[in-house]
């Protein structure tokens, strides 16, 4: 037929019929005020103790629960949340049906803030997850508040190293920039232009 000869490209999926065209199709997501076109998204959230100076961690469990919930059951996600170490909803890509967003949605709500701005692993772990997922368009959101301190030490360049070295599928690294002082900018655009991604701060 004429539909299964005009994408000679798929890959079975586990069950042919209708739904293939829509599995594939990129959908846009709103997050906190910035658009992010893909079809699979992998969050890293800052939950560093700054995060709750400002009720920027409740903000956060908002933002995030709004955008997870406009996610299509065709997409696929992960979530990585930091501060002194990290924490992982799920190691593997998961696909964003009901289940799957009420039970990293309740994570994510249950996040504290308090520690250090741990980021460098939390992202290399992030990416990690996204290096699993086989979808065409992944994209890669990393939140923070400030430059990446990590026991009382600037780890700003490891970071931009080691995250460099994680992304050998060159997966676009956006960054979410959300304090209103400038110090942690430079380094969230630098991480983001390294990594074929884009920096927003929302106003």
């Amino acid at each position: 037929s004429p539909e299964g000869g005009r994408r000679p490209l798929d890959l079975p999926s586990g069950g042919a019929g209708d739904g293939d065209d829509e599995e594939d199709a990129p959908e846009t997501i709103n997050f906190w005020g910035g658009e992010y076109e893909g079809d699979a998204f992998f969050w890293c959230l800052d939950k560093s103790c700054s995060m709750s100076w400002n009720g920027e961690i409740e903000d956060l469990k908002q933002e995030f629960t709004q955008t997870l919930n406009s996610l299509s059951s065709q997409a696929e996600f992960g979530v990585v949340a930091f501060s002194e170490g990290h924490s992982v909803w799920n190691p593997m890509p998961q696909r964003a049906n009901p289940a799957n967003k009420g039970a990293a949605t309740a994570w994510v709500l249950s996040l504290n803030a308090a520690g250090w701005t741990c980021l460098g692993p939390a992202a290399v772990e992030t990416l990690n997850i996204a290096n699993q997922c086989s979808k065409a368009m992944k994209q890669v959101l990393i939140l923070s508040d400030g430059e990446p301190y990590c026991n009382g030490t600037n780890t700003a360049s490891q970071c931009l190293t080691d995250v460099a070295a994680a992304n050998w599928q060159q997966i676009p690294v956006n960054t979410i920039y959300i304090a209103s002082d400038t110090g942690g900018i430079s380094f969230m655009q630098q991480l983001a232009a390294q990594n074929n991604g884009t920096f927003y701060q929302p106003q």
